[in-house]
């Protein structure tokens, strides 16, 4: 288990620029920010640390770069429409857990578990969360604009 000592500050708060310090990245999508206080409630319980959120709309381009895993598949324009039709929160994350493979995990279970409970289709659903510590890196860069 990791503390919160274990993360440098910046003067402002948490420094999430320096990569190495976070685990994951999640979004709370359009339409469904009224679940943030719920969202964030169940990772503080699950003692996770929010490192730097953001709301914002997201562009066309930083959709299509955030999902380009989906590229190619029937419901990527789609997804693209919906993730730019409003604001969002993106979220990067620390865990208490040494094992990047775990946080994951965890995130995982969170996020299906809003899924079941408010998502309107596959499309239109509560929350992304990063697959992998690799794709976290990349969606907060993105979210960001850490380039």
């Amino acid at each position: 288990m990791r503390s919160t000592s274990d993360i440098q500050e910046d003067g402002f708060g948490y420094n999430s620029t320096m990569l190495a310090d976070y685990d994951s990245f999640i979004i709370i999508k359009p339409k469904f920010l009224r679940y943030t206080d719920e969202i964030i409630k169940d990772l503080h319980r699950h003692d996770f640390i929010i490192i730097e959120a953001e709301e914002k709309t997201l562009t066309r381009e930083e959709a299509e770069t955030i999902y380009s895993c989906h590229k190619g598949k029937p419901f990527f324009d789609e997804l693209v429409e919906y993730m730019t039709s409003g604001p969002c929160i993106g979220m990067i994350l620390l865990s208490p857990f040494s094992d990047k493979y775990h946080a994951t995990e965890v995130l995982l279970q969170i996020k299906s578990k809003y899924r079941k409970r408010y998502s309107i289709d596959k499309t239109r659903n509560v929350m992304h969360c990063s697959d992998s510590y690799q794709s976290a890196l990349h969606e907060a860069e993105t979210f960001f604009n850490q380039h």
